[in-house]
C-alpha cells in the first residue's frame, strides 16, 4: 500500500515546552500541492510550522512525510532539520544587511549543497571564502533560474536598505526555494505584496511545486490566496472552542471569495 505523503498528528506546545493540550490532525494525500492554514493569532500556526521543520525538540506527536517518521514520540524519532526534506519561511524573515541581495541569495544556494565543488582556500576563514566565491563564480546557473523567475534579477547589487517590503518578500521566496525540499513550510509568505504581485507570486509557487512534486503548508489570512492556491485548509480554531482539533474543508479551492472570507472569519482568521 502506497504510503500517504504527508501524516500529521501533533500536540503543540506552548511557549516553554509546557503541553497546552491542542492536539492537530491533518493529512494531504497529494504528491504535490499546498495546503492552507488558517486561525486566530495563538492558535498555534507559528508552533506547528516549528514542529514540522524539527525546531521544538519536545514536541509531541507524530509527523510522517512518505511514510518515513520525522517525529514519532513514542518511537523516540525526532529527526533535527538538516535531517528533514524541509525548507521553513518564517514571519518576518530579513536578509544580512552587510551582504547585498546577490551575496545573500549566493550564501543560501551553497547551504543548499549545489556549490559543494568550489573549495574554500585553506589560507582563508570562512566568510572570506565565501566572499572569495561570491567574486569569482557569483550564482550558479539552476539559482539563476529561481532568481529570475521569483523577479528579482534586476536587485541583485541591492543591499536590504535599498528595497521595499514587496520586494524583500520576492526574494525571501527565492532564497527559500534555491533548497530543493519536499515540504515547504511557508508562514504568511505573500506579506507586503499587492493583490496582483500575489497573484503572480502563486502562480510561480504552485508551478515550482508541481514540477518539484513538492508539498507546502501556506498560512493565510487572505480569502483570494485559499481559492486560487491550496487544495484544503487546515483550520485552527481559538482556544475556547473545543479541544482545538481542526476542521479541514475538502476543496476550498472550488470555494467562492465570500464563503472563503467567511470560513476564515468564523475560525478567527480573517484580519
Amino acid at each position: 500500500m502506497r504510503p500517504m505523503p504527508l501524516e500529521v498528528d501533533l500536540v503543540l506546545p506552548r511557549l516553554g515546552a509546557t503541553p497546552s493540550g491542542r492536539r492537530v490532525v491533518f493529512t494531504l494525500s497529494r504528491d504535490s500541492g499546498i495546503l492552507g492554514l488558517c486561525g486566530p493569532s495563538g492558535s498555534g500556526k507559528t508552533t506547528l510550522l516549528r514542529v514540522m521543520a524539527g525546531l521544538c525538540p519536545k514536541a509531541s506527536g507524530v509527523v510522517r512525510v512518505d511514510g518515513v517518521p520525522w517525529l514519532d514520540s513514542n518511537l523516540g524519532t525526532d529527526l533535527p532539520l538538516e535531517g528533514r526534506s524541509v525548507a521553513y519561511l518564517p514571519q518576518g524573515v530579513s536578509l544580512f544587511p552587510h551582504m547585498n541581495v546577490r551575496e545573500n541569495l549566493v550564501f543560501a544556494s551553497r547551504l543548499a549543497g549545489s556549490a559543494r565543488v568550489v573549495k574554500r582556500p585553506p589560507s582563508t576563514g570562512r566568510l572570506a571564502g565565501f566572499r572569495s566565491f561570491w567574486r569569482a563564480r557569483g550564482l550558479p546557473g539552476w539559482a539563476q533560474e529561481v532568481v529570475e523567475l521569483f523577479g528579482v534579477s534586476r536587485l541583485l547589487e541591492k543591499r536590504s536598505g535599498e528595497l521595499s517590503g514587496g520586494q524583500v518578500t520576492r526574494i525571501a521566496l527565492a532564497r527559500c526555494f534555491l533548497r530543493s525540499a519536499r515540504l515547504y513550510l511557508l508562514d504568511e509568505p505573500f506579506a507586503g505584496v499587492d493583490p496582483e504581485g500575489r497573484a503572480s507570486l502563486g502562480r510561480i509557487l504552485a508551478g515550482l511545486l508541481a514540477r518539484r512534486q513538492a508539498m507546502a503548508l501556506l498560512v493565510t489570512h487572505t480569502p483570494d490566496e485559499l481559492c486560487s492556491l491550496a487544495g484544503g485548509m487546515v483550520r485552527l480554531l481559538p482556544e475556547e472552542d473545543g479541544d482545538g482539533s481542526p476542521g479541514v474543508p475538502v476543496s476550498p479551492g472550488r470555494m467562492s471569495e465570500t464563503e472563503a472570507r467567511g470560513l476564515l472569519a468564523r475560525s478567527g482568521g480573517w484580519e
